[in-house]
């Protein structure tokens, strides 16, 4: 029993990943890809939403729906970036799947996020969620915008380099792995095995 608990800690500090994490570890990633298609399709209904407010004559239709869109994506955004973070800063640390650099980028990235949801008007988290004047209307659509890009750049980068990463950690014996999340397309893996 005490061997057990000595080899259970042993893997968590950098040696292979026990048999039964890998398709839990594969699970999560899949679902955050399948998440990051959903979120992409908010990110494109937000972007539009906003662009519409500083020169839409009913600015109260054009905000309430940027209201529904992100109330849609905070809906599930912030549970999203904490399965992600325990994923990637524990597993991607762990096992180097992920650089110094990237990580650091990663948390630039949420700070930027929690600035642009705290700059968002007071009002718009009650229940008179209606700017005031036009220079509210443009000034929240800036801020939306500006939310719009972090959510998408981190799709990107997400799709494009984290979840790869963590990917090869689990199947080491693959190459090169290339995940298409994007565009909201069924996941596809490339793998090439390594010879020799």
């Amino acid at each position: 029993m005490e061997a057990t608990e000595v080899s259970i800690q042993m893997t968590l500090c950098g040696s292979p990943l026990p048999a039964l994490e890998v398709p839990t570890i594969n699970m999560m990633v899949t679902c955050l890809g399948s998440e990051h298609r959903k979120l992409d399709d908010h990110i494109s209904r937000l972007a539009f939403a906003a662009t519409r407010l500083p020169s839409d004559p009913d600015a109260i239709t054009a905000n309430q729906r940027a209201v529904e869109v992100w109330d849609d994506i905070r809906r599930d955004l912030w549970s999203h970036l904490q399965i992600e973070d325990g994923l990637v800063f524990s597993l991607g640390k762990a096992h180097h799947a992920i650089s110094g650099t990237l990580l650091d980028t990663l948390k630039i990235e949420r700070q930027e996020m929690r600035k642009l949801v705290a700059a968002l008007p007071a009002s718009w988290s009650g229940v008179d969620r209606e700017p005031q004047t036009a220079g509210d209307h443009g000034a929240l659509a800036r801020t939306l915008l500006a939310l719009v890009q972090t959510l998408d750049a981190h799709v990107k980068r997400y799709d494009g380099e984290v979840l790869p990463s963590i990917l090869r950690v689990l199947f080491p014996q693959i190459k090169h792995v290339d995940c298409a999340f994007a565009h909201r397309r069924p996941i596809t893996i490339v793998a090439t095995r390594t010879t020799g």
